[in-house]
């Protein structure tokens, strides 16, 4: 609690330093609706008026976590597909959700999945968790700021979405900003709303001999859990209920159930350069002094504190298939503390013409300790609402070297080779491999790309998937490490606005959550399956087919863009996936009276049908359905109308969202409904100086 009252603090003392300038800015524009990038002022020797140029330029990257490379990225103030960017089910639709702004979710896609991290809890929450290859830096000539909100439904059912983003140079080479992010859903149907925070802090500095990358994050989440609803006829066949229902009024399996989390991270990359200085020409007459450099060390500090709690106040009846902990109520605690160093050197990549690509490498060491309950009485005690149970601790420890091979200059290939590998600890013998490569070939007057990906990966699945303790749920298992397999082929070609991506992955012990709750009450007329979740392992290998088309088509202001793919596996029971994914948007795009930069049109998400992961509240993880009880989801067109549009630093979007509600169909997982239909907008606005 400490920590993000702290957080707040900070985030609230940097606003305050800030808000003077920037409200009167913000009170100047929206009174003259100008840009004030040309902004007339007085002149202090004269009444006469001089226009004071006020520079906007502002640039973006990421930082990975090994290295600390950096890699150019947009700003997040990109007015194209800005509809959609609030939508759970992902800007083009690809993930499963449970209905919810920043619920849970996981992309029916396969090859977009991450990998599950060690504390899997925020797995299903990257809708709003920010991981750090995610995580942009800033670097711009004047403060800027952006402010953010999405808006939906009403102050019953509908949700809000705040986000305000700071940044501001001290001289060319330091950085520092901050980020606020709240979300509030109160959810269309009962009992599933969300309540999120977010406030970041970073700073850099590049020079050239010393760089540096700094960040600190804190969560906190609530988001509140109802099981499903009680029965999908509410939604498949409403006809046949004996009243109507609204969505705020179809019961649902479980109430006054909660999970929370709260999470701290603290990441810090810096290096240090040698090299030398040369000169340069910029033109015929002059010269500047360049430094090249030849080699570097770095060093990468990460801190990662995290807590999840599993609430209910009131137990469900027939619900849970086993109870492991005494009382009427929940209160399921877990904790984990994850450190992480790297040190390593670098050779530079082009500091002679000899050095064709840069060489990298580290050793590394990092601490795992996650806490439990636990049935016997060692290593301290919870005192809640089970009363003395015990605390058990377990820690992991790691000893890490890895190494890498990049090119990055050049116009025509560039490639990369990553590997890392435990070689003492806790999880001896694991080792991720991975590399892209990609050759640029001139093709009717532009430039294709042909990439290759492969990854080669021994991984350790996360703690949890061998050790859960809980009121509903308890395990200990040993678990294998994932052998998993990848090569994938991209075509991009600009011209044509053509992308083609085919790929492959084998898999052996894929590790998974399972429904396996049994069947209550088996001699009565109705009998009733409950619910319970179990984590499993596959030794079989199971491969996995891929094939992604992005086309777009334009014909004057008419463009069509189009995302479709088509998935198979070999083990459908235990990894299932569409057969077909499919995102269209046609639209208009066009500007009115000059300035108005506007797009109206329309965008479809679709799926084949399949028997789509179920979702476990007492874990807050996507499961697969319980065998016992099976039902498959998909083969729903969901169609919504917009108009999105960009007035110089100003982006806003109306919405009818699921316009085409009717059939009652409409599900993302079994026993959560789609959205009925709605009316979002959002607004967007930058502010310089």
């Amino acid at each position: 609690m400490k920590s993000r009252y702290l957080s707040i603090s900070i985030l609230f003392f940097v606003a305050f330093l800030t808000l003077p300038s920037h409200a009167q800015r913000i009170i100047s524009e929206l009174e003259t609706n100008s840009d004030l990038a040309m902004d007339s002022r007085p002149d202090s020797a004269s009444t006469k008026k001089t226009k004071k140029i006020v520079p906007n330029d502002i640039k973006a990257w990421t930082v990975d976590e090994q290295y600390g490379n950096i890699t150019s990225t947009h700003v997040d103030t990109l007015h194209h597909m800005f509809m959609n960017t609030d939508l759970p089910e992902g800007v083009e639709g690809h993930y499963n959700t449970l209905g919810n702004v920043g619920s849970p979710r996981m992309s029916r896609i396969y090859m977009e999945r991450p990998f599950i991290p060690d504390f899997m809890f925020t797995y299903p929450f990257d809708m709003f968790v920010v991981p750090t290859e995610r995580f942009r830096f800033y670097n711009t000539k004047s403060p800027f700021m952006n402010v953010t909100y999405n808006w939906n439904g009403s102050k019953n059912n509908g949700s809000d979405h705040v986000k305000v983003t700071y940044t501001n140079n001290v001289g060319k080479r330091f950085n520092f900003g901050g980020i606020f992010d709240y979300i509030y859903g109160r959810g269309y149907y009962d009992a599933l709303s969300t309540s999120y925070m977010n406030a970041s802090a970073w700073a850099s500095y590049i020079n050239d001999k010393y760089n540096c990358h700094f960040y600190y994050q804190h969560n906190f989440m609530k988001t509140t859990e109802n099981g499903g609803i009680e029965d999908e006829s509410y939604i498949t066949n409403p006809e046949a209920m004996a009243r109507s229902y609204t969505s705020n009024d179809i019961p649902t399996l479980l109430s006054q159930t909660w999970n929370r989390q709260e999470h701290d991270l603290i990441f810090f990359n810096h290096h240090y350069n040698i090299g030398f200085y040369r000169e340069e020409d910029i033109d015929s007459t002059h010269t500047q002094q360049v430094f090249v450099p030849v080699s570097k060390v770095f060093h990468t500090f990460k801190l990662e504190k995290m807590m999840r709690n599993n609430r209910a106040y009131q137990e469900t009846e027939n619900y849970h298939s086993y109870t492991y902990l005494p009382g009427d109520s929940t209160q399921d605690y877990t904790k984990a503390l994850m450190v992480r160093n790297l040190l390593g050197l670098s050779l530079c990549e082009g500091f002679n013409k000899w050095a064709l690509f840069g060489l990298n490498a580290y050793v590394g060491y990092e601490y795992k300790r996650f806490t439990l309950p636990d049935s016997t009485k060692r290593g301290g005690y919870y005192t809640n609402i089970y009363g003395n149970i015990a605390k058990q601790y377990y820690h992991e420890h790691n000893v890490l070297v890895g190494g890498q091979i990049i090119r990055e200059q050049g116009h025509f290939v560039h490639y990369n080779l990553n590997s890392e590998f435990v070689v003492a600890g806790t999880d001896i013998g694991q080792f991720d491999i991975n590399g892209h490569a990609e050759v640029n070939i001139p093709f009717l007057g532009d430039t294709a790309q042909v990439a290759l990906n492969a990854s080669l990966q021994n991984l350790a699945p996360s703690f949890y998937f061998g050790k859960y303790h809980g009121k509903h749920a308890w395990w200990d298992k040993s678990t294998d490490k994932e052998f998993r397999q990848r090569i994938e082929g991209v075509i991009d070609i600009p011209h044509t606005q053509t992308k083609i991506t085919v790929g492959m992955e084998n898999i052996k012990n894929f590790s998974y959550f399972q429904n396996t709750g049994i069947v209550l009450n088996a001699d009565t007329e109705n009998p009733v399956i409950s619910n319970n979740v179990s984590s499993m392992q596959c030794g079989e290998n199971i491969q996995v087919f891929s094939a992604n088309l992005r086309q777009n088509l334009k014909l004057g202001i008419l463009h069509w863009e189009n995302d479709i793919t088509y998935q198979t596996s070999t083990h459908e029971d235990v990894l299932p996936l569409p057969t077909l994914s499919l995102y269209t948007n046609l639209f208009l795009r066009f500007k009115i009276a000059q300035v108005l930069k506007t797009e109206v049109g329309a965008d479809m998400k679709y799926f084949t049908e399949y028997y789509a992961p179920d979702y476990s509240p007492v874990i807050g993880m996507f499961m697969n359905q319980n065998k016992l009880k099976k039902t498959k989801i998909g083969n729903y067109p969901l169609i919504s109308v917009y108009a999105n549009f960009d007035l110089k630093r100003t982006r806003f979007y109306v919405m009818y969202h699921h316009a085409n509600q009717s059939d009652g169909r409409y599900f993302w997982a079994p026993g959560y409904p789609m959205n009925p239909s709605s009316i979002r907008f959002g607004l967007s606005w930058n502010f310089f100086d």
